[in-house]
């Protein structure tokens, strides 16, 4: 199956699932690109049996394998960013799993039928402890990552930019700000906070903290 939905252009993914090592290099060597949310809802690690997880320091793969983790500061513990950064840091790529409530703050919410509770960054099933998503923004999971697992600012941006656009094939055009690309690209403070966004040129976005030259 993998092998015909490479051969018809979709990238494929591999994740919440109880995979082991071999099966998992098997899908990557028949086409697949990407891990999804690395670490969760997939087969635990274990020294004799990696699981999923083994794909990051596998020598068995016949291409390169990028990596989608959730930097949330809830779906995931620092000290997994770490490894995963640690282990194989040019594959990762930043997922917020942002759900419908993320910026309606606390209260109830919904997913499809599904009622969600909100309280400060955490979304769960309403009435359980379940993680419903996410509700944090893309800058928060640079800050959180950047933060938890050491590298640079220039290391985080990559993940949320950079490696995504060459996980899709497209960073001719998107993931960097090059001759011939396209001028989406927003503008941060050191704490990573947005104070402009802009698409295609434009300003579509200006914080009331931002003074700058585009004024």
């Amino acid at each position: 199956m993998i092998e015909v939905l490479v051969k018809n252009n979709v990238i494929c993914s591999i994740g919440h699932s109880t995979a082991n090592i071999d099966e998992a290099e098997a899908g990557v060597n028949s086409g697949a690109s990407f891990i999804t949310h690395l670490f969760n809802a997939m087969q635990p690690f274990h020294h004799r049996d990696p699981g999923i997880v083994g794909i990051l320091s596998s020598v068995k793969l016949n291409r390169k394998c990028h990596y989608g983790i959730i930097a949330d500061g809830l779906h995931t513990h620092p000290a997994a960013l770490r490894i995963a950064h640690r282990t194989n840091a040019q594959s990762a790529v930043l997922v917020t799993d942002a759900m419908a409530a993320m910026g309606l703050g606390d209260g109830s919410h919904c997913i499809g039928s599904q009622s969600v509770t909100v309280t400060g960054k955490k979304a769960v099933i309403s009435g359980t402890e379940t993680l419903a998503g996410s509700v944090v923004t893309m800058n928060s999971c640079i800050e959180n990552f950047m933060r938890n697992s050491g590298c640079t600012l220039v290391e985080a941006v990559n993940c949320a930019t950079k490696h995504p656009a060459q996980l899709l094939k497209c960073a001719d055009l998107y993931g960097t700000l090059d001759f011939g690309t396209v001028a989406d690209f927003v503008i941060i403070d050191s704490d990573v906070n947005v104070l402009a966004t802009f698409i295609g040129g434009d300003c579509v976005y200006k914080s009331d903290n931002f003074v700058g030259f585009f004024d």
